[in-house]
């Protein structure tokens, strides 16, 4: 699987960060069924990280996990995993929100 192009307006995630992942063949659809997808996350200080959306076969909780990462400030950051909030459908593309960290 390729990795999805995405972008957050941050430097970095938090409760309530959204980003847009584009690429999608049917954004309407993953808007009310999410699934795994990897990601190639872009940082608005144009700082790149993978990450992927991972979807609980048995809950279907929606979970980001985002790789370390370099700020282009310089700041370190460990990997994470935060609950997604909401998932929408935006033009050519679906809308994540981040809820709370989970790891």
């Amino acid at each position: 699987m390729s990795r999805l192009p995405a972008a957050c307006l941050h430097t970095h995630l938090f409760r309530g960060a959204r980003f847009l992942v584009d690429g999608l063949a049917d954004p309407s659809g993953y808007a009310r069924a999410p699934r795994p997808l990897e990601l190639a996350l872009r940082f608005s200080d144009d700082a790149p990280a993978d990450a992927e959306v991972l979807v609980s076969p048995d809950s279907g909780e929606t979970v980001l996990a985002v790789g370390a990462y370099t700020t282009e400030a310089g700041t370190s950051l460990s990997s994470r995993k935060w609950l997604v909030g909401g998932v929408e459908a935006r033009n050519a593309g679906v809308e994540l929100t981040i809820g709370v960290r989970v790891g």
